[in-house]
């Protein structure tokens, strides 16, 4: 168990997960003006309603109330470490998300009187896209390549019990198949929301490094997982583990996605726009079908995979069956884990 690990190791994993829900907070302090500039708070508003005195007051109310409930997230995540132990470590980023959350909707119900209907002008493509995984199916299959090196090492060694073993692999390629079939998603369940010019361009740019960043993600979790398996023997090696190279990954994409902005927005800066117009774009999506602002469910979308009103990458459509054949690849891991873990409490047959 967690607790009986030694004491560096626990600060290194406390450390790391208080590290992330602080990264959080301060992206969800950002995350307003790093949207398109017609949604507001996941709402669809008029142009120029986020840069004008009501959307500048509703900017800086949510941010007092961010730092607020950021504080006192902190001071139950501290306080449940001190109370609990370090099992109570992982709950930090949950419990800034719910923090984050709270700000964001109370933000959005002072937008709603403001919100307008987007364009119904819908574009449609007269070539199908073309938009590639990057590296190709080569760079795709390494991680997978890397989960049966490993696996085979374990096995020939004998290092790990076969039932340890069966869940790293079993888990390890429950998630890489999620994140890949989120990845060719990417590039063919996405509806555009242009069809060319500059909108395009930078849409493309925006979902490719989203596709590079997830194809990044796959290596480094079985990286990590593999290294820390392979030196479980050795207890004063595992901190050396990549646990805090997390850290510095995430402010990393943080870093290059908020360049872009979302779906290449804030790229619109230093290019002058061939559909400037007075009327909101947005999504191209009512209002009603995101559900709380964060949960997009419209049955009549045959796209699976949308952007993200209020954040920075893509979302899924609830309402398409293969969304839930995605999250439950991408929930078998940690389920898998936690049977294992409850097994070994059951009575043993002689």
């Amino acid at each position: 168990m967690i607790n009986n690990v030694p004491v560096n190791i626990r600060t290194i994993v406390a450390v790391t997960i208080g590290g992330i829900a602080i990264l959080n907070a301060a992206i969800l302090w950002f995350m307003p003006r790093l949207t398109r500039p017609d949604l507001y708070f996941a709402v669809t508003v008029p142009p120029g309603f986020r840069d004008g005195p009501d959307g500048k007051v509703i900017l800086g109310r949510y941010r007092m109330e961010l730092i607020l409930v950021s504080v006192l997230a902190f001071i139950v995540f501290v306080a449940g470490n001190v109370l609990i132990g370090i099992g109570f470590a992982p709950a930090g980023p949950m419990i800034q998300i719910v923090a984050g959350f709270i700000a964001f909707y109370r933000a959005r119900n002072r937008v709603l009187p403001h919100a307008t209907q987007p364009t119904m002008i819908r574009e449609a493509e007269l070539r199908p896209d073309k938009q590639t995984i990057p590296g190709g199916w080569i760079a795709a299959a390494g991680p997978f390549v890397l989960v049966a090196l490993c696996a085979g090492y374990l096995w020939i060694h004998g290092s790990t019990p076969v039932h340890g073993l069966i869940i790293y692999v079993v888990g390890m390629t429950a998630n890489l198949t999620g994140l890949t079939v989120v990845r060719y998603g990417l590039g063919h369940w996405v509806r555009p929301l242009y069809s060319g010019g500059p909108e395009r361009t930078r849409e493309h740019q925006f979902r490719r490094t989203v596709a590079a960043i997830v194809l990044g993600a796959e290596y480094y979790m079985v990286i990590q997982t593999s290294w820390l398996i392979l030196l479980l023997r050795h207890h004063r090696l595992i901190s050396l583990g990549l646990f805090p190279l997390v850290l510095v990954l995430i402010l990393v994409v943080i870093l290059v996605l908020a360049r872009l902005g979302q779906g290449g927005s804030r790229l619109a800066a230093t290019e002058k726009s061939l559909t400037a117009s007075s009327v909101a774009v947005g999504d191209r999506i009512p209002d009603r079908y995101w559900k709380l602002g964060v949960f997009y469910f419209n049955p009549d979308d045959s796209a699976i995979i949308v952007e993200k009103r209020f954040g920075l990458g893509y979302s899924l459509n609830f309402a398409r069956p293969t969304t839930w054949g995605i999250l439950a690849l991408l929930l078998i891991a940690p389920l898998v884990s936690i049977l294992a873990h409850v097994t070994q409490f059951l009575p043993k047959r002689v």
